[in-house]
């Protein structure tokens, strides 16, 4: 008898053991336990969801923000996934044309709020399914030193002609140490795709061909490349070295309070707020046209959430999904980290008064009206690596732009299967 209650004591054990250690493979390049806002913010969903799940633990595997999609296409090639991954808006396609990812329509229609959700179009397939959930969206634009035009007595640009000539001014009060206009146009990284490609795009330009093949060789797109090229040799007021590097490596520069105006997403404003010297003061604006007055076409982003086909734990994934886009989260996330919320219902519930969260709904307006219209092709990731690479060849003088774009578009057409 004793030795039935030992067994049986020893079972319980043991079954609550196996419980206890039961875990949620999460893919991430954030790394939660970092002290960034972005860090912060996810520490909080990780710790919110393992009180409401007790026994069950999320494992964070962290790779950097521009290997995270390459690493998931390896690890579903090989058959070894984790249960949810982020993905990033531009480059998931790619994986959802690789049948990688498990469709979400019967979770997201089961949960009742699927309208209200802002779904990126680059994670719709081909069969109109949805395989990506953002957990938070931003527009791409400039944060700029708002202190420095309220000193020098000028208001903000309504072009781009105009953000040149306030940065010549920022340069004048600033001394020589100061840097205008800060864009990192290093082909590795994505500022060619998110500024470049944009901009020619509002201007009117055509990118692609109906078969996909590259169209780079445009009188918008010369134009815009005349434009960058004028910032740095003409202008002066983006140095050469600057504009050859990444947006991390700008940034460095931006937390030293050298730069005017700096291109990056609307995410790193509170960080940004945080780490510039005491008394500068760093706003954020949707890109000017360059011709004519106001904003041209937002360039929108976001990291999607994307359960893998094969995840071990699809059902208990989607609740974390569930949790991470709930209006509580997304509120939480505006205020810690910046971001825009992904649920259409959130924009009222932010504070407009907040310092913190007041560019939010003024913001999500401009995108709702005059969000940028592009079909993002499967190789994106190539896309931005020939243009990147025609930008800073003609930015170094090293090519004229007609002749760095024909270079391009044979480079693109060589890759692009």
């Amino acid at each position: 008898m004793k030795r039935i209650i030992l067994a049986a004591v020893l079972s319980a054990l043991l079954c609550g053991l196996a419980h206890a250690e039961k875990s949620l493979e999460l893919w991430t390049f954030i790394d939660p336990a970092g002290d960034n806002p972005r860090s912060k913010a996810l520490a909080q969903i990780i710790n919110t969801f393992e009180q409401q799940n007790p026994g069950v633990k999320i494992k964070s595997t962290i790779f950097a923000w521009n290997q995270i999609n390459l690493a998931f296409m390896k690890a579903g090639l090989a058959g070894k996934v984790p249960d949810l991954t982020m993905l990033n808006s531009g480059r998931i396609q790619r994986v959802v044309a690789a049948n990688f990812l498990r469709p979400l329509d019967t979770y997201l229609d089961q949960s009742g709020v699927r309208s209200d959700y802002i779904l990126m179009p680059n994670a719709i397939g081909a069969d109109k399914k949805v395989y990506g959930v953002p957990y938070e969206v931003r527009a791409l634009g400039f944060l700029y030193r708002s202190d420095l035009l309220k000193k020098a007595g000028i208001p903000k640009p309504n072009n781009l002609h105009e953000l040149v000539q306030s940065a010549k001014k920022m340069q004048e009060m600033e001394g020589a140490n100061f840097i205008g206009v800060g864009i990192g146009f290093d082909p590795k990284q994505d500022s060619a795709e998110k500024m470049y490609i944009p901009a020619v795009a509002a201007l009117g330009g055509k990118l692609l061909n109906a078969d996909g093949t590259a169209h780079f060789v445009t009188p918008e797109a010369i134009k815009v490349m005349n434009f960058l090229h004028d910032m740095v040799h003409k202008d002066k007021v983006m140095p050469l070295d600057v504009a050859m590097t990444g947006p991390d490596q700008v940034r460095t520069l931006v937390e030293a309070g050298r730069v005017g105006y700096y291109f990056q997403g609307s995410h790193w404003l509170l960080t940004l707020r945080t780490k510039v010297p005491k008394g500068d003061t760093m706003d954020f604006m949707p890109v000017p046209l360059l011709d004519g007055d106001g904003v041209q076409p937002v360039f929108v982003e976001g990291w999607n959430l994307g359960i893998p086909a094969k995840a071990a734990e699809p059902d208990l994934a989607w609740k974390l999904v569930q949790l991470w886009t709930s209006p509580d989260m997304q509120i939480m996330q505006a205020k810690v980290a910046g971001y825009l919320p992904m649920r259409k219902s959130v924009a009222d519930k932010v504070d407009p008064n907040d310092p913190s969260t007041a560019h939010i709904k003024p913001l999500l307006a401009v995108i709702g009206a005059n969000a940028m219209n592009f079909k993002w092709p499967l190789n994106t990731d190539a896309m931005q690596e020939t243009l990147g690479t025609a930008i800073t060849s003609v930015l170094a003088d090293k090519q004229k732009p007609e002749e760095a774009l024909r270079e391009a578009e044979k480079n693109y057409d060589s890759v692009r299967e």
